[in-house]
């Protein structure tokens, strides 16, 4: 009897601390899923967004919203689109959320307003030691639809009538509605037709057929061609890099390498007018693809900067010294727009800028500024964009993640000491926290 009465005190004992461990277990699987916290991220269609959408998929409590419902939704953490109208900025939760666009990016990313931005910030400045002068060719802002002759446009009419043009649209990327032109004089004879009829032309009428301009260049830049450009067995080419806005409270920004574009024609001079030449003269991506033998030759087309330094070596006797001096250049360039427009900034806590940037380099190993990008291709359809593109896209997005991290916050405290940040391949050109900007300090 009294065995029996200890074996139902045992059981009972050992049921207890069975419902114990049980309430335990639960207590702890409800603490855990308290403080797994979700993140809702979209990724607008279009130029490779799977690319994004893997990358931030692995990661632990984050969750992708559907493409087509949530397009105007706002309950995300993170969207990355290719354009601000994807965007809603004033339904942005600054401080909450984070977007890879600011508001007016297009003061270095629009080919006329990234003049205006750098020749604003000069003549308030006097003396420079470094300015766009010594990196940017000679350009002219055109607008047909104002009958009022400017005083750049004035200017480009005294221009010499030797030189040869490029005419570029003002929004357009991707090479679209690029023209060449050597005829300087009859450039300049349709321009001023054009300008006595300006409020045809605001109407998109009265262009000359087979004319120079076209309803795409009513606004337009006008620049001076770089005729005597570096050519890599004897093709042109251009370097493709990258910018990072990281943050703009407190502007932080960053400078990588990307890879060379080779056009798949090799260069000369002849015919430069004519549209089935323009694949020797225009290096972008989206031109070179249309070439009938991209496909055969695409890998020639993309080259990493490891196969142009070693080219420069073995081909030009150009010394390591020298190609550190070029890249030191091209950051230079950026930090001196970056210090033009720091103060133009429309500055949110969470909004970012991933810039595509083309470099171009003539015979004399000047370095040339040609233009800056949002929404840079991320398309992987080489060898060396597959290696290079995507170590691009993941640290942009484990820096502006974790930067934005509330534990991390204040973003200046993290920044002070940037050293213990992980960079990976990019580097710093300015810093708004510790004064900081590549040009100011190298001066």
């Amino acid at each position: 009897m009294q065995q029996t009465q200890r074996g139902r005190k045992m059981k009972k004992s050992q049921s207890s601390k069975k419902i114990r461990a049980q309430t335990e277990d639960i207590k702890k699987k409800s603490l855990n899923k308290k403080t797994v916290c979700v993140r809702q991220f979209y990724v607008g269609p279009g130029n490779n967004g799977k690319l994004i959408a893997n990358y931030l998929s692995q990661l632990q409590g984050w969750k992708q919203l559907d493409q087509e419902i949530s397009k105007t939704n706002n309950d995300f953490y993170l969207k990355w689109v290719q354009t601000n109208s994807e965007i809603q900025f004033q339904l942005f939760k600054e401080g909450q959320q984070i977007i890879n666009h600011l508001p007016n990016h297009m003061i270095l990313t629009s080919k006329q307003l990234i003049i205006q931005t750098m020749k604003e910030y000069e003549r308030s400045k006097q003396q420079l030691q470094f300015s766009s002068s010594h990196f940017f060719p000679e350009t002219y802002r055109i607008d047909l639809t104002s009958e009022q002759l400017s005083l750049e446009e004035d200017q480009f009419l005294k221009t010499d009538n030797s030189a040869v043009w490029i005419i570029k649209p003002t929004y357009f990327n991707c090479g679209r509605g690029i023209k060449l032109c050597s005829n300087a004089k009859k450039l300049k004879q349709e321009f001023l037709k054009l300008k006595q009829i300006s409020n045809q032309i605001k109407a998109q009428k009265g262009f000359l057929q087979n004319g120079i301009f076209t309803p795409n260049l009513r606004k337009c830049i006008v620049q001076r061609y770089i005729e005597n450009p570096l050519l890599l067995e004897g093709r042109k080419f251009d370097i493709r890099c990258y910018v990072l806005i990281a943050t703009t409270r407190p502007l932080f920004v960053l400078f990588q390498h990307g890879y060379l574009r080779l056009s798949v024609d090799k260069y000369n001079v002849e015919d430069m007018d004519d549209e089935k030449n323009r694949y020797k003269h225009l290096t972008n991506a989206a031109i070179q693809k249309k070439h009938p033998s991209f496909n055969q030759s695409k890998e020639s087309t993309i080259w990493s900067m490891q196969q142009f330094e070693q080219y420069l070596k073995d081909k030009k006797n150009v010394t390591q010294e020298r190609i550190e001096l070029i890249y030191l250049q091209m950051k230079k360039i950026f930090a001196h727009i970056i210090r033009c427009s720091s103060d133009k900034f429309e500055k949110r806590l969470g909004t970012f800028e991933l810039m595509g940037c083309d470099i171009m380099i003539d015979t004399n190993l000047k370095v040339y500024l040609i233009e800056m990008n949002t929404n840079p291709a991320l398309f992987l359809d080489t060898t060396t964009q597959a290696a290079v593109i995507p170590p691009v896209i993941h640290q942009t997005l484990d820096l502006v993640i974790y930067l934005n991290e509330e534990r991390n916050k204040p973003i200046e405290k993290n920044l002070q000491n940037q050293s213990k940040l992980k960079l990976g391949n990019w580097e710093v050109i300015h810093n708004e926290v510790t004064n900081y900007n590549l040009v100011t300090q190298l001066n």
